[in-house]
């Protein structure tokens, strides 16, 4: 039976003000690569595949009327969309290429605004030194008086600052949403021991219900290599070499 699949890709891109974002320095090669390896070596096994990634990552080369490009922006922009998919059709895979941003802006602040409000209404109080750090925090995570980014910054405020909350875990949330569609999910780490690289993918791929982690280390991606290690219920089951490689691999398992 053909399947549907799902690959995600790129960064996310989170909103600071109308024209500033956090984003990061993923370009979505490799989601372009395996979108690529699935329509040229396996489109008679493909009904359709959904490509989620944001307007300038790099896209699939293969032309196919069984693929489905969709725009998204921010991590919540690409959870509603994985969401809908996943609800309304029968996905078979999600390869979950995606590099999500950790963080998103909650709100900006200059340091004058938020050393005036905290004197405001901490001056004179005769709290302890707990209450006082307990108060003090609430006013840091919910000022009265912020920056309005509605519209672009000012490039001349002084001391500006942000508030960062966390994005959704988009990765949680697709087995949860159906749990029988297959995951294959990334994890990236710097400069780590083998050891450590593996069995944090291990964790996450436990944590997370996902049939593969794939695990890279950025310290020895370059040169046109892109090592990689497929971390199952085995343990590692497929090392890589390439980004093509990791395609190869991944049409395997999910066409097997």
């Amino acid at each position: 039976m053909k399947k549907n699949i799902i690959i995600t890709s790129g960064p996310t891109n989170e909103r600071l003000d109308a024209v500033m974002k956090i984003t990061n320095m993923s370009t979505g090669a490799l989601g372009a690569i395996v979108a690529d390896e699935f329509l040229k070596e396996g489109d008679k096994e493909i009904n359709k595949l959904y490509y989620l990634s944001p307007k300038l990552a790099r896209k699939p080369r293969v032309e196919s009327e069984k693929l489905e490009l969709i725009t998204i922006e921010s991590a919540e922009d690409l959870l509603r969309e994985l969401k809908k998919l996943l609800l309304e059709k029968k996905i078979d895979a999600v390869v979950h290429s995606a590099a999500v941003g950790d963080y998103i802006g909650e709100y900006a602040i200059t340091a004058r605004m938020l050393a005036s409000e905290i004197t405001d209404k901490t001056y004179s109080s005769k709290l302890s030194k707990e209450e006082l750090e307990n108060y003090i925090l609430s006013i840091i995570r919910n000022p009265e008086n912020v920056v309005s980014d509605e519209h672009k910054i000012s490039s001349y405020e002084k001391d500006l600052m942000f508030k960062l909350s966390l994005t959704p875990k988009v990765i949680g949330e697709i087995k949860k949403t159906s749990p029988e569609t297959k995951l294959f999910g990334f994890k990236l780490l710097d400069g780590v021991p083998h050891e450590e690289l593996i069995e944090v993918a291990t964790r996450l791929r436990e944590k997370n219900k996902a049939d593969y982690i794939i695990a890279n280390d950025l310290s020895t991606i370059g040169n046109g290599k892109h090592p990689a290690y497929f971390v199952g219920e085995e343990g590692v089951e497929y090392t890589c070499e390439t980004k093509q490689d990791i395609a190869k691999t991944l049409r395997k398992v999910i066409f097997k």
